[in-house]
C-alpha cells in the first residue's frame, strides 16, 4: 500500500511540474532542455527568420553601435564608464540603437524559444 501511494504521488509530481511551453520541468530545481538564444540571435530580417546572415548581422549591430562580441548588447546603452550613468540617457541610448537597427530592415523577435528543443520556434539563429 505504502508503494502504491509513493508512485501515485511521485507521478502526481513529475507530471504537475513539466511546462511544455518553455521545455522545461519546475521543482526544487528548473532543468530546461536546450539553450537560450543570446539576445543578437533576436534580430532576424523578416524575409530570412532563422537564417539571418550572421556576419552581417554583426556588422549592422556594431555599426549601430554595439562593440564587437558583446552577445549581452549591454555595450549599445550602459555607459559604465561614467560613475552615475543617468538612467534616461541610457533609455535614449538603448531607443536609438533599436532604431538604427530597425533602419538596417531588422526586427526583433521576442521569443525564440530554446535552441534544439521542442519550444525552438527556428525563427532566431547565432
Amino acid at each position: 500500500m505504502k508503494k502504491v501511494i509513493f508512485i501515485i504521488i511521485f507521478i502526481s509530481i513529475i507530471t504537475g511540474c513539466y511546462s511544455a511551453k518553455d521545455d522545461c520541468y519546475y521543482g526544487m530545481t528548473t532543468i530546461c532542455f536546450g539553450k537560450p538564444y543570446s539576445p543578437i540571435a533576436k534580430f532576424q530580417k523578416p524575409y530570412s527568420f532563422g537564417h539571418t546572415d550572421s556576419v552581417k548581422r554583426m556588422d549592422d549591430l556594431v555599426s549601430c553601435g554595439l562593440r564587437k562580441g558583446d552577445l549581452s548588447m549591454r555595450s549599445a546603452w550602459a555607459m559604465d564608464h561614467l560613475p552615475k550613468a543617468d538612467p534616461h540617457l541610457q533609455q535614449k541610448n538603448w531607443d536609438a540603437f533599436f532604431k538604427c537597427m530597425e533602419i538596417k530592415g531588422y526586427t526583433w523577435v521576442e521569443d525564440c524559444g530554446r535552441k534544439n528543443s521542442t519550444s525552438d520556434k527556428e525563427l532566431c539563429n547565432e
